[in-house]
């Protein structure tokens, strides 16, 4: 029996990416199973939950069940400290679920009890594995109340310390995407192939071998270095004009602020899927396009996809770093386009058992010799000084009441 693991193997240099689909209680269970749908070869998926009898019904087959003791099988009701227990509950189950892969993909609608306090606790043993985890989610309407939203603000936060990177779609942000009168399971089903197409463009240049093929190392450099937040962007048009259709519907889309995110953005990875009618012509246009609109130096690293059932079709795909936080190399690169990484794979990577947060170098902590404008300036030396007592007590200043 041959396994999507299989598909992406060849006989001399083996998987190209070990990549891990993880949906994290109900409302990402659902968003993973229309993915699913779709896609025919897809890669090793599964689902955390703490509900016995969602993960019953689910349509994905690999499934994990925590917090049997704290949850009782009947799910969290909402309580995010109950979801973070259930993951403790079983640390190991989690571990083994990650084990051998090269890149998580974490599948996250925050706002809710399980998702919320157990997606940080997966994020952090998956990057303590070695993995690189880049996290997938989406944030509560406005209308589903103020404590799921200021919950789901403490995931999102805790997400970020435990994850490489976030990418974030508010649900409120639908209201810009599509028309006001929009049946509620539309505005859903947007957001499930908006999540999709993300997931899917990712995993198409990474772990297949394509005509423009992107490296593992482009996505590690670029998470790692992204502020622990990513923005994405998704455009497809079809027919003779696909490209500039696809280029208008991206860059002057709402979900990357009409092009404002590219033109702060330091490093982006830009996936584009099309059909074999895609034309040289059509690459550099796409190329010439987000080189014009990016800012002077930002990193491009360009991949294509050529697939047959995508004939009058073309997508672009981008995942853009706009706090860039360069590492030891400098703060500027020349773009990234059309390399061919089918030989020397993974010669610069780093160790991937080494990536424990204890053990990494933060991308914040710079050499001296590499402070840009700051190099010349003398620090602030608080001599004796007591900080936990504030500055105007310190200072002997009198507040009027």
């Amino acid at each position: 029996m041959t396994t999507a693991r299989d598909k992406t193997m060849s006989e001399d240099s083996g998987p190209r990416c070990r990549v891990l689909v993880v949906a994290v209680g109900g409302g990402a269970g659902r968003v993973l199973e229309h993915v699913l749908r779709d896609w025919d070869d897809p890669p090793s998926v599964a689902l955390v939950n703490t509900d016995a009898r969602a993960l019953e019904d689910s349509e994905i087959d690999l499934k994990v069940w925590i917090g049997r003791t704290v949850s009782k099988g009947m799910g969290t009701g909402g309580d995010a400290e109950l979801g973070r227990l259930a993951a403790n509950e079983d640390l190991d189950a989690l571990r083994s679920l990650v084990a051998g892969h090269d890149l998580l993909i974490l599948l996250a609608c925050l706002g809710g009890g399980t998702a919320t306090g157990s997606a940080p606790v997966l994020a952090r043993l998956a990057r303590e594995s070695g993995l690189l985890t880049l996290v997938y989610v989406t944030m509560p309407f406005a209308f589903e109340g103020a404590r799921r939203l200021e919950q789901a603000q403490e995931g999102l936060a805790g997400l970020k310390q435990a994850a490489d990177a976030v990418v974030c779609l508010p649900n409120e942000r639908l209201h810009t995407l599509l028309a006001s009168d929009t049946p509620l399971p539309q505005a859903f089903a947007f957001v499930d192939r908006m999540m999709a197409a993300g997931i899917r463009g990712l995993w198409t240049l990474l772990a297949r071998n394509n005509m423009l093929n992107l490296d593992f190392s482009d996505l590690q450099t670029l998470v790692e270095n992204s502020g622990n937040e990513c923005c994405f962007g998704y455009g497809e048009g079809t027919g003779p004009n696909k490209t500039e259709e696809a280029l208008q519907s991206l860059l002057d889309g709402p979900m990357l602020e009409k092009g404002r995110v590219i033109a702060n953005a330091g490093a982006m990875i830009l996936s584009v899927t099309a059909g074999p009618d895609l034309a040289l012509s059509e690459l550099e246009q796409v190329h010439r396009r987000f080189k014009e609109t990016a800012r002077a130096g930002a990193r491009i690293a360009m991949g294509a996809a050529v697939l047959d059932e995508w004939t009058g079709r073309l997508a672009l795909t981008v995942l853009a770093a706009e706090h860039w936080i360069p590492g030891p190399r400098g703060d500027v690169d020349e773009p990234i386009v059309g390399q061919d990484h089918t030989e020397g794979r993974d010669a610069e990577a780093p160790e991937r058992g080494r990536r424990t947060r204890k053990g990494r170098e933060h991308p914040r902590l710079r050499l001296e010799s590499d402070r840009g404008r700051f190099k010349d300036v003398s620090p602030t030396i608080y001599d004796g000084a007591d900080l936990d007592i504030p500055t105007y007590q310190r200072q002997d200043v009198r507040i009027p009441t």
